[in-house]
């Protein structure tokens, strides 16, 4: 999705939002069995949050077909809480932007190299946890670790 709002969501679904819709981005897809510590490091711009129903699997998709990665969460069907991170989404609009102005045909040779240089530096981070309390059992620690899938 692309618009200015980080982060749109349905009750079975989210929406990403790039503010330029046309270069790749960085996604990291993290599931914890709680609610995580705070993202690590203060480099993160924007931050958001929703409570989703997901049925077992998520699929992260940027709308390219056969692009799609998935994964099967551990804590399985239920109600989850999504935190999502961005940095750069401004940066990079800004900068595809001046890209647009200088290059005025964006099919161009040169044009298609500069904005190359632009994949992957817009990034988010999404964070997923059940929105329940789960009860731990006896053999839990306290320790927790997230599944991740990055892409």
């Amino acid at each position: 999705m692309c618009g200015g709002s980080l982060l749109a969501n349905g009750f079975a679904h989210l929406e990403l939002s790039t503010l330029q819709g046309r270069v790749d981005v960085s996604v990291v897809l993290e599931e914890w069995d709680a609610a995580p510590p705070d993202a690590e490091g203060a480099s993160w711009e924007e931050h958001a949050s929703a409570q989703v129903f997901l049925r077992g699997y998520v699929v992260v998709s940027g709308g390219v077909p056969g692009a799609a990665v998935g994964l099967r969460l551990a804590c399985g069907t239920g109600p989850y809480r999504a935190g999502v991170h961005a940095r750069r989404r401004h940066a990079v609009a800004e900068r595809y932007d001046l890209l647009l102005r200088r290059y005025r045909d964006p099919h161009s040779e040169a044009f298609r190299a500069a904005e190359q240089c632009l994949r992957g530096q817009e990034e988010f981070l999404i964070r997923l946890w059940p929105a329940a309390v789960r009860r731990a059992s006896a053999s839990e620690h306290e320790v927790r670790y997230p599944t991740a899938v990055s892409g």
